[in-house]
């Protein structure tokens, strides 16, 4: 016979209680959930964001390379802004239908910078132009308010 099976436990705590057991944890299905969704706009706003910029400037490269090419050995652009016959740099500002608001052409202002000076070119485009004819009437509007009819 063992000795110890009829003694009482000594050791305290042999007896005690079970340990408390903590509630089960909350769900973060709705944290998972608005997070995701939130990361997903973002994503989305970049993206179409940066599709819309590349978009514009690719636009705006494209027209101003035409506009400089239909500008090449003229005269009045020579005299007035550069020394040789390609522009430094013409920037497209947005599109506004100043001038005629019921008319079927947009208007075009881009800024202009040469070796002389600085001007805007303000430029009528048809709503469906053919490759070859981009621009209906082309101006140079000067610094000191000269306007220059190109075409």
């Amino acid at each position: 016979m063992n000795p110890f099976l009829n003694q009482p436990a000594t050791t305290p705590g042999a007896f005690a209680e079970p340990p408390y057991v903590p509630p089960p944890q909350k769900s973060k299905r709705w944290l998972w959930l608005l997070s995701g969704c939130g990361c997903s706009a973002v994503l989305l706003v970049i993206c179409c964001g940066g599709v819309t910029w590349w978009g514009i400037t690719y636009s705006n490269n494209l027209v101003a390379e035409k506009l400089n090419a239909q500008l090449e050995g003229n005269e009045d652009i020579e005299r007035e802004l550069v020394k040789s016959s390609r522009l430094r740099q013409i920037s497209l500002t947005p599109v506004r239908k100043s001038r005629n608001e019921d008319g079927p052409n947009n208007w075009v202002v881009m800024d202009a910078v040469g070796t002389k000076g600085k001007g805007k070119f303000i430029v009528e485009t048809p709503l469906r132009p053919d490759p070859e004819k981009i621009f209906e009437t082309i101006e140079l509007r000067l610094e000191d308010g000269t306007v220059i009819k190109i075409r």
